[in-house]
C-alpha cells in the first residue's frame, strides 16, 4: 500500500509541476500583456504631458522692449503683442494666467523685459509699474506763450502743432472775448503716453480744468471770469494764506468799482518783465490794462492753479483795499484798509528794492 500509495502520488506530483507550469506560462502571458498595455498606456499620457506643457521661458529675461497696448485690447490681442515681441516663448504661457488671475488691461504703453515666463508677464501687468511715461510739468501762473514753450521743450510737441490744435476755441467749448486760451491750460503734472498728439493733450489739459472746477459748479465753458480773477490771485500772491487776503482786496474793489490796479496785468498787457510798472505802461489803453479800466481785464494773464482757483470763490474776511509786498525774497505782503496805510508800506517795499536792486532787473 506504501509503495502503490508513492506510485499514485508521483502522477500527481507531475500533474502539479504540470499545473505550476501552466500558471507560468499564463503568468508571463499576463505581465507581457501588461508590458505592451503599459507602453500603449504610457506613450498616450506621455504625449497628454506634451500636448498640455506649454513653451515657457524661464527668465531671469534679456532686454527691455516697450508694448503699445491700444484701446479695447483684449487679453487674446496683449497674449499676442508679447509673442510677437518675443517677451513671453508661447501664446499659451502668458495667456493661461490672464484667465487666472483676470488682470485688469489698461491701454497704454508699457516696457517688458523679453523672455521671460509667461505668470511673470501677468504679475507685471497687474501691477502696472512697468508704464512708460512722458512727463509734462506746468507750473502755475504760466502764460499761454510760456506754456506752449514749456510743452515744446519737454515732450517736443511745437509750438505750431499747440496753436493748431487751440485755433477753434469754440469749438474746444471755451470761446471768450479775449480769443484766447490763456488761463485754460490748467497747470499740474502730466503724465502722457508717448506719441501723444497736440489735440490729445489739449482735451488732456481742458478735462483736468473742468475737475477742478466740477467741485465749484464750473466747467470751462461758464469760467471765463472766474480764471481771470483767479490768473490775477495767482501772479500777485505769493504765500498760501496770502491768496485769500488778495482775492479779498480784488472783491472787495470790484464791489465798489474801484480800479484794481494790478501790475500784473499792466505787465502782460504791455510785455513788461519787472516787477515795477511805467507812467507809461500803466496809462497804455490795452484791455488787460487795470489800471486804465475798472474791472476785471479782458481774459486770464496766466494759468491759475487751484489754489488761486479757490481763493477767488472764498475770500478772506476783511476791508482791505490795498496790497503791496514788502519783501519779494520771502514774500511778505503788507495789507491795508486805508491808502494812508498803504503808502507807507509802499515806502517799505521801494527801500526793499533800492537794496536788492536785482529783483527789479
Amino acid at each position: 500500500m506504501d509503495f502503490e500509495t508513492n506510485e499514485q502520488a508521483r502522477p500527481r506530483k507531475r500533474r502539479r509541476l504540470g499545473g505550476l507550469i501552466a500558471i507560468f506560462l499564463s503568468l508571463s502571458v499576463l505581465v507581457g500583456a501588461g508590458a505592451v498595455a503599459w507602453n500603449f498606456v504610457g506613450g498616450g499620457i506621455q504625449q497628454l504631458v506634451d500636448r498640455f506643457t506649454v513653451a515657457d521661458y524661464p527668465g531671469p529675461g534679456g532686454p527691455p522692449v516697450e508694448i503699445t497696448i491700444p484701446e479695447g485690447a483684449t487679453g487674446e490681442d496683449v497674449a499676442r503683442l508679447l509673442l510677437e515681441a518675443d517677451v513671453v516663448e508661447s501664446f499659451d504661457a502668458v495667456y493661461q494666467p490672464m484667465l487666472d488671475l483676470e488682470p485688469r488691461i489698461f491701454p497704454g504703453t508699457y516696457s517688458f523685459p523679453t523672455q521671460i515666463p509667461g505668470l511673470t508677464a501677468v504679475e507685471l501687468i497687474i501691477a502696472g509699474e512697468n508704464r512708460v511715461y512722458q512727463e509734462l510739468r506746468l507750473r502755475e501762473g504760466l502764460t499761454i506763450n510760456q506754456t506752449l514753450q514749456q510743452i515744446e521743450e519737454q515732450i517736443g510737441i511745437s509750438k505750431e502743432q499747440m496753436s493748431a490744435a487751440l485755433e477753434d476755441l469754440e469749438a474746444l467749448g471755451i470761446a471768450n472775448e479775449a480769443d484766447s486760451a490763456d488761463g485754460y491750460l490748467f497747470p499740474a503734472t502730466y503724465k502722457l503716453d508717448p506719441g501723444t498728439e497736440a489735440e490729445e493733450l489739449v482735451e488732456i489739459m481742458l478735462s483736468r480744468l473742468d475737475q477742478e472746477l466740477a467741485p465749484y459748479g464750473f466747467d470751462r465753458s461758464n469760467a471765463h471770469e472766474l480764471l481771470t480773477l483767479a490768473s490775477l490771485i495767482q501772479l500777485e500772491a505769493r504765500l498760501e494764506q496770502d491768496f485769500y487776503r488778495v482775492s479779498t482786496v480784488f472783491n472787495n474793489r470790484l464791489e465798489i468799482d474801484m480800479p484794481l490796479q494790478s501790475d500784473a496785468t499792466v505787465n502782460y498787457g504791455t510785455g513788461g518783465e519787472k516787477v515795477t510798472t511805467t507812467d507809461e505802461q500803466r496809462a497804455d489803453p490795452n484791455p488787460y490794462n487795470t489800471y486804465f479800466y475798472r474791472g476785471l481785464p479782458i481774459g486770464p494773464i496766466g494759468n491759475p492753479g487751484g489754489l488761486a482757483i479757490d481763493a477767488a470763490l472764498n475770500p478772506a474776511e476783511g476791508d482791505w483795499l490795498y496790497f503791496v509786498s514788502v519783501n519779494l525774497a520771502t514774500g511778505e505782503t503788507v495789507f491795508s484798509e486805508t491808502l494812508a496805510e498803504h503808502e507807507r508800506a509802499v515806502l517799505d517795499f521801494q527801500a526793499w528794492i533800492r537794496a536788492n536792486p536785482s529783483w527789479n532787473e
